[in-house]
């Protein structure tokens, strides 16, 4: 299966740029986090991707879930990013990425 390709987008270029996002979209590989203020605030994937993690997480998207879930924990606590960081280590041991 072909590594997943994660792109930041802002609501300002989402908004602006809307019809070529949805046609990306078809590739069910791509994924976008939607951010506001640098912020990420979504994770925008396609029909078919999202029928794919309903079946079944693949690695790729595993490690998706981790870094987002890393980067939105780093956010949302800086002072314990510390934690974050051993929180994330010991997911990627225990999911095999």
């Amino acid at each position: 299966m072909p590594e997943s390709r994660v792109r930041f987008i802002g609501s300002r270029e989402l908004h602006r740029d809307l019809p070529k996002v949805l046609d990306t979209l078809e590739d069910p590989t791509v994924r976008y986090v939607l951010t506001i203020h640098s912020k990420p605030k979504a994770v925008l994937i396609g029909a078919e991707a999202f029928l794919n993690l309903v079946r079944g997480l693949s690695k790729s998207d595993r490690l998706l879930a981790l870094q987002l879930s890393a980067l939105v924990q780093g956010l949302e606590a800086s002072d314990s990013s510390s934690d974050a960081s051993i929180e994330l280590k010991e997911e990627l041991t225990v999911a095999g990425v």
